[in-house]
């Protein structure tokens, strides 16, 4: 059988899938930003590199090369099971996305790598997302399982990374510039892969290399917010007290911030050029909706859908629609065991509610891992939900937070690995023709 029009745009997507990881990966962004941004002439080149985050691997090879930096004076901190560098680098582990026991190690293994360099070496710093729960030293008398806890409940409760990030620098002696002070007095030169949407990149890794002002009684309110009062004693005597960390005094002409290597800016054009320029499917109006796309998956799903029927019904036309950000998924009352995470959520509702025009549906996790599910994402026609029964267990998915079963089961899944990059969620919708009532 001959694929129709929106399976052979399924394909011709996922085919492409391999050219556009390749780049977006951490070696292209680096090379490609230090083109445009040279590092400062007047501060020492760097001859230390630590990297931190899913994308650490990269970062830490591409840096080191165009640096020319050894690797034995180099560190890489990643997640547990995250592809890591060349076996002649250095590396530590931990866990993510809740610190434990180990984060608290790794922190001392960072510090054993700064104590051996000189006072004078200057040192390049990568931060990518996925770096937070790889550190951790809490505030006392906060410990490192409360610490975990608050982490989980907020992001249970549905709180987006800002929010938990915010909260990390609080209740943390090396977030929040804490890693800065560690490397001081030495030279540093710092460099931010972000995943997190909008003008809240230094945030990525609970700022680790950048001072943030503490304010505990607006975080407490924060908190109380969200989580209603469940909040452990400890965390609220740091939060009242008037011991919170302030590390704004540290030097900044010798501790430079590199720059963003990439956001959703870099994101969303390198899609539309491997996607959709030149795609065999005929020359359709681009909309860029949104590069900082937030909020709950399934209402965001929703949402966008109502934009592109309205859009598609009005014009009478075919289009291509691209957005990237990160939503939140909400476990509320214990919900949700199962396999699942907020880009297969996004992708699945806004699929059921195109479903009363042609579509194809391709929702996507950068790093290759969404929430537990072992999915990079999701890809699906609109024809597949016209079948009421589909539609039923859709939803059902859906209630109970596991719909990488459900993807799996109707070969809506996309698969990469770990890919050892991590920006933002990328969200691809093509109306190939107006073709109403399917």
């Amino acid at each position: 059988m001959i694929p129709d029009q929106a399976e052979q745009i399924a394909l011709r997507l996922k085919a492409d899938l391999p050219s556009f990881l390749s780049r977006i990966s951490p070696s292209s962004l680096v090379e490609a930003h230090l083109r445009r941004f040279p590092p400062p002439q007047d501060l020492p080149s760097p001859k230390a590199v630590i990297s931190l985050g899913k994308a650490g691997a990269g970062l830490t090879f591409s840096l080191s090369r165009l640096f020319r930096i050894p690797p034995g004076q180099t560190l890489t901190v990643l997640p547990t099971d995250y592809p890591p560098p060349p076996p002649e680098f250095p590396r530590l582990t931990g866990p993510h996305p809740v610190p434990d026991q180990q984060s608290l190690r790794t922190l001392d293994g960072i510090r054993e790598f700064v104590h051996r360099l000189s006072p004078r070496t200057s040192v390049v710093v990568a931060i990518s997302g996925g770096s937070s729960s790889l550190v951790a030293d809490p505030v006392p008398p906060v410990t490192i399982r409360e610490k975990a806890l608050m982490t989980r409940r907020l992001m249970e409760a549905g709180a987006p990374i800002e929010v938990i990030n915010t909260v990390r620098i609080h209740l943390s002696r090396i977030k929040g510039g804490g890693l800065l002070s560690l490397i001081a007095p030495r030279p540093s030169l710092t460099y931010i892969l972000s995943d997190i949407p909008g003008r809240s990149s230094g945030l990525v890794g609970s700022s680790l290399m950048f001072p943030v002002p503490r304010n505990g009684a607006r975080i407490l309110r924060v908190l109380e917010g969200w989580l209603s009062g469940n909040i452990p004693p400890s965390v609220r005597s740091v939060l009242e007290g008037d011991s919170l960390p302030d590390f704004s005094g540290l030097n900044s002409s010798i501790n430079r911030d590199g720059g963003i290597v990439a956001t959703s800016d870099t994101l969303l054009p390198l899609a539309q050029e491997v996607f959709i320029d030149g795609a065999s499917f005929g020359p359709l109006p681009v909309h860029v909706l949104t590069g900082e796309l937030k909020g709950d998956s399934r209402e965001a799903g929703q949402v966008l859908a109502s934009q592109i029927l309205w859009t598609t019904r009005m014009t009478r036309q075919g289009s291509v629609w691209l957005c990237s950000g990160e939503t939140t998924v909400h476990l509320a009352d214990g919900k949700g065991t199962g396999r699942g995470g907020r880009s297969l959520e996004l992708g699945l509702s806004l699929a059921m509610a195109l479903s009363e025009i042609e579509a194809v549906v391709f929702c996507l996790a950068t790093d290759g891992w969404d929430g537990n599910s072992a999915l990079a994402g999701m890809i699906a026609t609109t024809r597949q939900f016209s079948d009421s029964s589909l539609m039923l267990k859709a939803h059902q998915a859906l209630s109970l937070h596991d719909t990488a079963p459900f993807l799996e089961e109707h070969g809506m899944e996309v698969r990469t690995g770990q890919t050892g990059t991590n920006l933002n969620d990328l969200l691809v919708v093509i109306v190939p023709n107006f073709k109403e009532g399917l």
